[in-house]
């Protein structure tokens, strides 16, 4: 049995009302789910911006659209794709900033734009093998937030993250297996995001409905000169210029 997300979840309010409790809360379990970060509406302009993007980028088959997804020689069944400013994500991202920003900044004062973009799973897609995105429990600290673009049941292949496995070197390093037990499902509903450590343990499952699963999502990192060349799932006009400081000018 999967322990509970509900473990995990706070209310969008509680971001505002008290940003440490929450910070407090990430930085010990890896992860938080925020319920109703964005309303349906903006949600669905999102999804349908995306959709939109998706197909023209295939048609066009340029890969600098694309990211490089772990576990992949491309199946055709799971798409990273690079998301432009427009005006549907401009307004997605001011209301998800509104409620993160004194979160993220009380793990620490300063951050950039990362990665920008929709991670896109089709019918049939198998899933991942378990993994971080960063490598090691010493790595920079990089904040995901994955929101659910839909309602996303356990059919339609949801994330599995295992809560505090981010600080778990051990873990890391292949010594010891993860605790299936300690997994957590992440059935969300529209509007819905996780906060997630790069560092966390996780995987995308299989996709056994017949509709595909679209996240948006946005990652943040401490300020820092980037190694050329890096993988981070971002158009390349983004890199470096995005401050979470600055967000109120970039997104309007």
């Amino acid at each position: 049995e999967k322990s509970n997300l509900e473990t995990f979840s706070v209310d969008a309010a509680t971001l505002v009302e008290n940003p440490r409790q929450v910070a407090a809360l990430f930085r010990r379990d890896g992860l938080v789910r925020v319920k109703r970060i964005l309303p349906q509406k903006i949600a669905e302009a999102v999804c349908n911006r995306v959709h939109q993007e998706l197909q023209t980028r295939r048609a066009e088959g340029d890969g600098k659209y694309f990211g490089d997804v772990y576990g992949y020689e491309d199946t055709g069944q799971r798409w990273d794709l690079k998301l432009q400013l427009s005006s549907e994500v401009k307004q997605a991202l001011t209301l998800m900033l509104q409620h993160v920003q004194g979160v993220l900044e009380s793990l620490r004062p300063s951050w950039q734009l990362t990665e920008l973009a929709a991670m896109c799973t089709f019918p049939e897609d198998p899933g991942q093998p378990v993994h971080a995105d960063t490598s090691h429990v010493y790595d920079q600290q990089v904040v995901t937030i994955f929101v659910a673009l839909h309602d996303i049941s356990p059919e339609r292949g949801p994330t599995k993250m295992y809560p505090k496995s981010h600080m778990d070197g051990e873990l890391h390093l292949g010594i010891k297996e993860v605790d299936e037990s300690s997994a957590v499902l992440c059935t969300m509903s529209c509007g819905d995001c996780v906060l997630m450590d790069s560092r966390l343990l996780h995987c995308g499952t299989a996709n056994t409905s017949d509709l595909h699963r679209f996240l948006f999502y946005s990652s943040w990192m401490p300020p820092a000169r980037r190694s050329r060349g890096s993988t981070n799932t971002i158009l390349p006009e983004y890199e470096d210029g995005l401050s979470l400081r600055d967000w109120q000018q970039w997104t309007s």
